[in-house]
């Protein structure tokens, strides 16, 4: 099976947002912000931190890509050598 460069930051995109929906309303039920958080509260926000962070950097690489890549994903450091 071979997966356009294009189809594969474009599914990680939905994944990552969908999981971060699902964290803010898990942060929702843990409460409002206390000073001794939970070891899960604060979890849920380094991971939110770490998508708000990738996000933008696959939307930006969607455009780097193009539109007219059709053909699989590969390396291109390991094709040079």
């Amino acid at each position: 099976m071979t997966t356009s460069a294009r189809m594969l930051i474009e599914t990680s995109i939905a994944q990552l947002q969908s999981l971060s929906a699902c964290l803010v309303s898990e942060l929702g039920a843990l409460g409002p912000r206390r000073p001794g958080e939970s070891l899960e509260a604060r979890a849920c926000k380094e991971i939110l931190l770490s998508i708000t962070v990738l996000v933008p950097k696959l939307q930006a690489a969607r455009y780097v890509i193009g539109e007219d890549e059709q053909g699989p994903l590969r390396c291109r450091q390991c094709e040079d050598g």
